[in-house]
């Protein structure tokens, strides 16, 4: 009855070190430039210039790289698409991201900086559009989901080959591709610089 409950013991103090060692390979970073309300505030601004435009992905390779000819999957309707002024702060942050985010980093803006966004959703066919933007340099993201499909091979039989006597010489197995789906999810970003106040913006995210 001792050794059970110590091996119970070690079983849970062995769990709790797999979680505190999971913890710790998480790594979060954060930009530590100056962050400037009253720059993202007055980017922000109202002006008379528009993007509009449609928001799709693709399903990504074994090796990670969206096909040029792979089928397009487009927004859902009311997907968020998410607008920010690109500030010195916000450079810093997608610099960070782009060289450091990986399974086991991630980079996060500060709560300040998250807030000094805009937000539009897509329709049914994927379109947004931002409306009463000044002449500047924003940042588009949003997060598509979607359902991809993957396939795998399973052996479902063999076939048999036999000599001139009749007598067996050896079984090829015989193979059956399978097809499934699964969901998943892609980040889709852009940079859209606006020069001329009344600008129209038509773009692909």
């Amino acid at each position: 009855m001792v050794q059970k409950y110590t091996m119970k013991k070690l079983l849970t103090l062995f769990i709790l070190m797999l979680g505190f060692i999971y913890l710790h390979a998480q790594n979060t970073y954060y930009p530590q430039a100056f962050f400037d309300k009253k720059l993202a505030r007055d980017m922000l601004a109202f002006g008379n210039s528009t993007i509009e435009g449609v928001a799709s992905t693709k399903q990504k390779t074994t090796f990670g790289i969206k096909p040029l000819l792979g089928e397009k999957h487009y927004a859902r309707q009311g997907t968020v698409v998410m607008l920010f002024p690109v500030t010195p702060y916000f450079e810093e942050f997608y610099n960070m991201r782009k060289k450091y985010e990986n399974k086991k980093t991630t980079v996060y803006m500060s709560e300040d900086a998250f807030k000094y966004r805009v937000e539009a959703l897509t329709d049914d066919r994927g379109r947004f559009k931002f409306e009463k933007l000044k002449p500047g340099k924003y940042y588009l993201e949003t997060i598509i989901n979607f359902t991809a499909t993957a396939n795998y091979q399973k052996q479902t039989g063999t076939t048999d080959t036999y000599n001139g006597m009749g007598g067996y010489m050896y079984s090829t197995p015989i193979y059956n591709t399978f097809f499934y789906g699964y969901s998943a999810a892609n980040r889709e970003s852009k940079f859209v610089e606006i020069k001329a106040d009344g600008e129209l913006k038509e773009i692909s995210l």
